[in-house]
């Protein structure tokens, strides 16, 4: 995983990849997405991006994803693996020097 990806787990980089996808094969600008998710321009920039300022996604939000755009969770979150302790679902977080 690459230094601009310490802030999220490979799960929550896959869904913030999913919601870009789902928005840009719906045809919406970042405008219209985000008038439609009732989040700012912004708002939605942080959402969608895997770098290290983008934000971190809220149950809400993949609520509103769900209806919006037609998706199952499921679909938005993929195939998982079966051990819960996997690399996949833990949050990178930086060590303080």
């Amino acid at each position: 995983m690459s230094d601009q990806q310490l802030k999220f787990s490979p799960l929550t980089i896959r869904i913030k990849e999913q919601i870009r996808r789902l928005r840009l094969n719906a045809g919406y600008s970042m405008t219209e997405g985000s008038n439609i998710l009732g989040v700012s321009r912004k708002q939605l920039e942080d959402i969608e991006t895997t770098r290290d300022y983008g934000c971190h996604l809220e149950i809400e939000l993949l609520a509103k994803i769900k209806v919006v755009y037609n998706v199952s969770i499921d679909q938005l979150l993929g195939e998982l693996p079966s051990d819960s302790a996997s690399e996949y679902f833990v949050r990178k977080r930086r060590r303080q020097a």
